[in-house]
């Protein structure tokens, strides 16, 4: 059977995940730092179904930290 080599990564998709790498591991850091501050962490995952860059879905992730006990600010709701 014929081996399958990658092809080898352009310079700007080394650095694209570089970037995320590097991301990923501060908004870890983060979320654990605001954890041991007492912080109530909530992880929801989205996409952005619409990009110009892309033809299938991007996913994201939106943090939010909060104190126990505090309640969360009213939600603006249209009539």
């Amino acid at each position: 059977m014929a081996e399958i080599y990658p092809f080898p990564k352009t310079a700007e998709e080394q650095e694209a995940e570089r970037q995320l790498t590097e991301a990923m591991h501060t908004l870890n850091a983060a979320i654990k730092h605001a954890a041991k501050c007492g912080f109530e962490i909530e992880l929801r995952p989205g996409t952005w179904s619409f990009t110009s860059y892309s033809r299938a879905s991007v996913p994201y992730v939106d943090v939010m930290a909060r104190f126990p006990g505090r309640q969360k600010p009213p939600e603006f709701v249209e009539i």
